[in-house]
């Protein structure tokens, strides 16, 4: 099959700078979710519209999804090797900083007596394991928005079979369904036994659980496929310098759908209805699709901004961001420096990129250079 002649890719690097950018941007709004600038007694239309930015969490879904096949489709042979140096890869750039800030919180936690020894030891085993994330009692415990890490960790564990079923497109229909299969049978399990929250509703699982978010990442697949020449779409070809803009309009069109949906069904986020939840889920990743092939194979305002130098550092220095945003050092900020929101917000970006720089960084290269194998 034909192959993109792409000028905007860094080949020998499989590197897209401006997927590196994005990632700062949706990192960000994600903050003001979490913090809203806005009271829901003053401005409550305000308020509302901003927590609907919980969705740019799909962005990252997208990503990995894309980033993983395109750089490591080789797993599907599943050769030791391949998958040896794969996992090594994957380790080294989540691990290392989870444990490392996890360990701090809960260390926190036992010092300030906030909660009995028993719950912290059970709650600090849940983070570390990453087995919150499928437990509606215990997936916001710790670092809070470490929840979908559990999501992202099951799609890098399970890449290596899906990429072995990828020869045909059809074979994603077929991934999709089996995978929502399976969330609806562990539900069904659990919702009945009801061990400590884990699988406890339909509607947790596919908010919260890969099982429900699998489009997501298999959109990024897709995608990933249409780079790499195995897959052919002439209609995304066809739209040329517009997939840019018809991608954000899809996107700002899911936002303003899910705002709508809360609004009008009393809810404080619309994923916590089933209409908001499909367009999170479905319509979201769709335009975020169209989105990156746009900043892939197209030259636009949006995509020199996203890959300059600048969004490409913070880009690389959101894991460590998005740990740290709610976390104890948003505590530390609050009481011995400012309260201003702006404030907060420009001095957690500075201690995520020093974190990211002293820590993170250095610590996966170490790791990657001793562990894996040429």
């Amino acid at each position: 099959m034909r192959q993109h002649t792409n000028p905007l890719m860094v080949k020998e690097k499989d590197f897209i700078p401006a997927l590196t950018g994005i990632r700062a941007i949706c990192a960000y709004f994600i903050f003001f979710k979490h913090l809203n600038p806005f009271s829901f007694t003053e401005n409550p239309n305000s308020f509302l519209f901003i927590n609907q930015f919980y969705t740019f969490l799909t962005f990252f879904f997208v990503l990995s999804g894309f980033i993983i096949c395109h750089k490591f489709y080789e797993i599907n042979s599943l050769k030791r090797k391949h998958l040896y140096n794969y996992f090594i890869n994957r380790f080294s750039r989540v691990f290392p900083v989870l444990f490392i800030l996890t360990s701090i919180t809960f260390l926190l936690q036992y010092i300030k007596h906030s909660d009995s020894t028993s719950s912290i030891f059970t709650n600090y085993f849940l983070n570390i394991t990453l087995l919150k994330g499928f437990s509606s009692e215990y997936y916001l415990t710790g670092i809070g928005p470490g929840w979908s890490l559990t999501v992202e960790e099951l799609f890098y564990f399970l890449s290596p079979l899906l990429f072995l079923l990828l020869k045909k497109k059809s074979a994603l229909l077929y991934i999709l369904l089996s995978v929502y299969l399976i969330g609806i049978l562990m539900t069904l399990l659990f919702s009945g036994i009801n061990i400590g929250g884990f699988f406890s509703s339909y509607h947790f699982t596919f908010y919260f659980t890969f099982f429900g978010r699998v489009f997501e990442f298999l959109c990024g697949i897709y995608l990933a496929m249409l780079v790499k020449g195995n897959y052919k779409n002439t209609r995304i070809e066809k739209l040329g310098y517009k997939s840019t803009y018809i991608g954000l309009s899809l996107i700002f069109l899911a936002l303003l759908l899910q705002y709508w949906i809360a609004l009008r069904f009393n809810v404080s986020q619309g994923y916590e209805n089933w209409a908001g939840l499909l367009v999170n889920n479905i319509i979201m990743p769709i335009g975020i699709t169209i989105l990156f092939y746009g900043l892939i194979y197209h030259r636009s305002p949006l995509q020199w901004f996203l890959g300059s130098g600048l969004m490409v550092q913070l880009g690389n220095s959101t894991y460590s961001f998005y740990l740290l945003h709610t976390s104890f050092l948003l505590s530390w900020v609050k009481k011995y420096i400012s309260h201003n929101l702006v404030i907060i917000f420009i001095l957690i970006i500075l201690f995520a990129f020093i974190f990211y720089k002293l820590v993170e960084q250095p610590i996966a290269r170490k790791l990657r250079k001793h562990f894996i194998t040429r």
